[in-house]
């Protein structure tokens, strides 16, 4: 069927080397053109962080969480009202999750919509993940132009011209069309920088079951692939074996209405799907799962949220974008929910390592000690000692307690303690990994909106 609109420059490589024109003006991408492509992708490789100790391995089979989205509204905890997003809640956002154990990229969630210009929002996000979190981080960004400058930010933060290349502290995620199975020129250039200049990219298609993509969730699921597979050789076109995900991110309209129901248990199985995809591949999958409709924090937050992302993590994807922090079908985020589903998303991983069955696992030894010379009881035996810790997680956040410990506890609910901890650590966490002098040269090369007040440098 191939893909149509106006041919950006790898496109027009990719005619030149295999690919053709249809009579419908579409460019048909033959079988072996995308074997090739498939054949360069790595199917693994590292996502820095500018603390080595917190990169990760992207790798099929291998879960890890982090952030993404683009949230205009942020829910104010106190009020339980929304606002508009600032850049203050964009470092907000990456200082809380800086210190969340299970959530590990962080991604750009809240949009500063405080920003005048698209020049100061790439710019200026760029800069108040950097400065927020340790953490591998993630970005779109709006121009060619604008991909160069944030990378040369990424350069003083590491030290020096072509630091970021060699250790690529951020990704991306790019698509380089528009659902249904069209070329977007604009996205392709940007795509084509970003790879240049060294970023691990998430191949991107992101269309909506029954608007931009056939209602039939497997329908849904051939587009989504045929787009990103496109995507993949348009990669590769433009550096051959590029670290990349394949990042189909089939998503779910209500028919009834046309809204966007990302917490549904169809989100979920598209996902999944995706993902599997992908693994028959042999490629790391980048999926979105952890969306909810809800506007709060409640029950019904939860469940879509712990859906969605146990079915991503148990299909094998590298990456689930969107797993912390989102509300309101991706429009609207909040702080005490990055907390929240940092907890849950530790149950998560907990289920996805699954049950050690090793001999010793097994137990028969230990069971007969007890049962015929020992005390009728596990409590003090070594292997439950010995197991307290790596067998077994501890929520941060969960409520374990009796009902009268938490009736003197003030019955606090999970919004109480997360909100609790959210003034805690804004209170307190100013991460310092970027150091004065680099700050200083950052802020003498860009137009930088935190003072150094707010970073708490003043």
């Amino acid at each position: 069927m191939g893909l149509s609109g106006e041919p950006p420059p790898a496109a027009r490589w990719m005619l030149e080397n295999g690919a053709r024109l249809s009579e419908h003006e579409r460019i048909l991408i033959p079988r072996a053109m995308v074997e090739d492509a498939l054949a360069k992708t790595p199917s693994s490789w590292i996502l820095h962080a500018l603390d080595p100790e917190r990169s990760i391995e992207i790798a099929p089979g291998r879960p890890h969480f982090g952030t993404a989205g683009g949230a205009v509204m942020i829910l104010d905890g106190e009020s339980g009202r929304y606002r508009e997003t600032t850049l203050l809640d964009v470092y907000d956002m990456a200082r809380l999750v800086d210190t969340l154990p299970n959530i590990h990229w962080c991604y750009r969630t809240p949009v500063a919509r405080d920003m005048e210009t698209a020049e100061l929002l790439d710019i200026n996000t760029a800069y108040a993940l950097l400065c927020g979190t340790s953490k591998p981080i993630g970005l779109s960004l709006s121009s060619a132009a604008n991909v160069r400058a944030v990378t040369r930010m990424f350069d003083i933060a590491l030290g020096g011209e072509g630091q970021f290349k060699r250790t690529p502290i951020a990704h991306m995620v790019q698509g380089a069309g528009v659902p249904p199975l069209r070329f977007s020129r604009e996205r392709c250039l940007i795509k084509e920088e970003v790879i240049r200049q060294g970023f691990p990219i998430m191949v991107a298609s992101a269309p909506q079951a029954g608007a931009t993509s056939p209602a039939a969730l497997a329908g849904s699921v051939v587009q989504a692939t045929a787009e990103v597979l496109a995507g993949i050789v348009y990669a590769n076109t433009v550096s051959s074996g590029c670290p990349l995900t394949f990042a189909a991110w089939p998503f779910v309209s209500d028919l009834r209405t046309g809204a966007m129901t990302g917490g549904s248990g169809e989100q979920a199985v598209l996902m999944a799907a995706a993902a599997q995809v992908a693994r028959h591949l042999n490629i790391p999958a980048s999926i979105a799962a952890g969306m909810t409709d809800a506007k709060l924090p409640d029950a019904q937050s939860g469940f879509e949220k712990g859906i969605t992302t146990t079915l991503a993590g148990h299909a094998g994807a590298a990456m689930i974008h969107e797993s912390a922090g989102m509300h309101a079908s991706l429009l609207g985020c909040s702080l005490e929910s990055f907390v929240i589903d940092d907890d849950m998303l530790g149950s998560v991983l907990r289920t996805i390592e699954g049950i050690n069955l090793s001999q010793s696992a097994l137990s028969f030894e230990t069971i007969a000690d007890v049962n015929i010379d020992g005390a009728g009881h596990y409590l003090g035996e070594a292997q439950t000692l010995d197991l307290i810790q790596s067998e077994y997680r501890y929520p941060a956040l969960s409520d374990r307690q009796s009902i009268v410990e938490w009736e003197e506890d003030g019955c606090q609910g999970m919004a109480e303690r997360a909100r609790a901890y959210t003034k805690r650590i804004l209170s307190n966490h100013h991460p310092v990994h970027i150091s004065a002098e680099t700050d200083d040269k950052i802020r003498a090369a860009f137009d930088i909106r935190l003072s150094k007040e707010v970073i708490g440098r003043g």
